[in-house]
């Protein structure tokens, strides 16, 4: 082989070297286009799934905090509501009480209820014995009518009954009115003022107070 053909050969080999070399280095350069595409697309979906999840909770954020402003909003309503029902019903009672303070101005009205008051409790208690407790300043006629009482507690029900004022006891002046009789050597006492027959009728009317005022109605 001459000097030429040599030369010719290893100029054959550099050209399928150099060509094979370009060849790899296009197949490199074409994977990390690839490579980087594909990255640069899971990067892209990445913060698209990020910003999605933001929103999400950010949207969720804000339909929790209408739903407690609403539900905080609703239970203010309610309980103004109920509180101005509760007044209501309250300005029933303070009516009441004080249109029973009132009767203690007409003397014979009063008197006349008393006397009904102690036949009342005689004939609940049926006992023999019976003290009475009343206001220090209704003593003078509630003595006066104790016989009177007696006598017309005997006619209804055939029994005797005693009775007498409390010696160590009164009803606190600012009482509206009534007695308290007492049997037993004070085991028994029954309440019958008008403080206490305010209170029974009361509370046997809340159901109608209540139904009258709307309080089973849902506030919106």
């Amino acid at each position: 082989m001459n000097d030429n053909q040599v030369k010719q050969q290893i100029s054959q080999m550099v050209s399928f070297i150099k060509q094979e070399a370009d060849e790899k280095a296009n197949e490199i350069r074409v994977k990390a286009e690839e490579d980087f595409n594909i990255r640069k697309l899971s990067a892209v979906e990445s913060s698209r799934e990020k910003i999605r999840e933001e929103y999400e909770r950010k949207t969720k954020q804000i339909q929790i905090n209408q739903k407690i402003a609403y539900s905080t909003a609703n239970n203010d309503s309610r309980l103004k509501v109920l509180k101005f029902k509760e007044e209501m019903m309250r300005e029933i009672y303070d009516e009441a009480m004080q249109k029973l303070e009132e009767i203690e101005m007409d003397s014979e009205r009063y008197a006349e209820l008393l006397r009904g008051f102690i036949l009342q409790g005689l004939i609940v208690l049926g006992d023999q014995e019976v003290a009475v407790v009343t206001k220090e300043k209704d003593s003078g006629f509630v003595q006066q009518m104790l016989p009177q009482i007696a006598d017309m507690y005997e006619h209804m029900t055939g029994k005797k009954v005693y009775l007498a004022l409390t010696s160590n006891e009164v009803l606190p002046e600012d009482h509206a009115g009534g007695i308290t009789l007492v049997s037993e050597e004070g085991k028994i006492r029954l309440a019958n003022t008008f403080e206490s027959r305010l209170e029974t009728t009361y509370e046997s009317n809340l159901p109608y107070f209540r139904a009258a005022l709307g309080f089973n109605e849902q506030v919106a």
